[in-house]
């Protein structure tokens, strides 16, 4: 099976240990991310993309690995990468 090769832009959570003043906190903001993959699976709720597919001609079945799961509405931008 073809996958489509995917380029995710999505704001990603963070946190950090610091310890800041109230002021600090006014600068904060979530950060861009940027991953590639192959797009598996989208629906209303999610993306999910993995870095590697492995087909296992012994077994018979594919196998993925690296796979990231972005809430929908995390995502700023889908671009395909491959047609």
């Amino acid at each position: 099976m073809d996958y489509k090769l995917v380029e995710v832009t999505w704001l990603d959570a963070w946190s950090d240990e610091a310890h800041l003043e109230e002021g600090a906190l006014v600068g904060l903001a979530p950060i861009d991310r940027r991953n590639v993959g192959f797009l598996m699976r989208e629906d209303e709720a999610k993306v999910i993309i993995t870095q590697g597919i492995i087909n296992n001609l012994f077994a018979g079945k594919t196998f993925m690995d690296g796979i990231v799961v972005i809430p929908r509405g995390m995502i700023k931008e889908i671009k395909v990468l491959n047609d």
